[in-house]
């Protein structure tokens, strides 16, 4: 009969050694997974942007990822401003009816109206020319915002 200190150790091995395993399994799990959504992140790009292949093909996965980031960023900087502007139309169209406004504010309301929109083509139109660029250069290219309280 053996002792029972020693069957107990070949199992802490044994159980060890399966820990190790099914953690190096779980771990080339989870890489293939990324790798594959790496994987379909670059085909769904490669099909919306006007990049060559040859250029494509050169994109490592931290430029996907970047883009990734980058495309997520501006689609929320869309979406608020077409919020914004539906919200502005609103409530333009709310004082225009039930204020009684001198014509120097409407001109003022409408300077304001028409920079928005602007504004809003500006975006609109990045969105248009691809996924590519870069969020500072984009920054740089706003119309800055017009503030009635502020004397210009």
């Amino acid at each position: 009969m053996a002792p029972v200190g020693q069957n107990q150790g070949c199992e802490r091995i044994s159980c060890s050694e399966n820990h190790k395993f099914r953690k190096i399994l779980m771990e080339r799990t989870r890489r293939d997974r990324i790798n594959g959504c790496i994987e379909h992140l670059r085909e769904l790009f490669h099909k919306t942007t006007r990049m060559s292949d040859r250029q494509f093909a050169v994109l490592d996965k931290a430029d996907i990822l970047d883009m990734t980031v980058d495309f997520l960023k501006h689609r929320a900087n869309y979406s608020y401003a077409r919020g914004f502007s539906q919200c502005l139309q609103e409530t333009l169209r709310h004082v225009s009816l039930h204020a009684h406004l001198t014509p120097d504010d409407r001109e003022a309301i409408k300077r304001f109206y028409v920079l928005q929109r602007t504004n809003q083509m500006h975006l609109m139109a990045s969105t248009s020319r691809g996924l590519v660029h870069r969020s500072s250069k984009r920054s740089s290219s706003r119309v800055p915002l017009w503030r009635p309280w502020k004397n210009n």
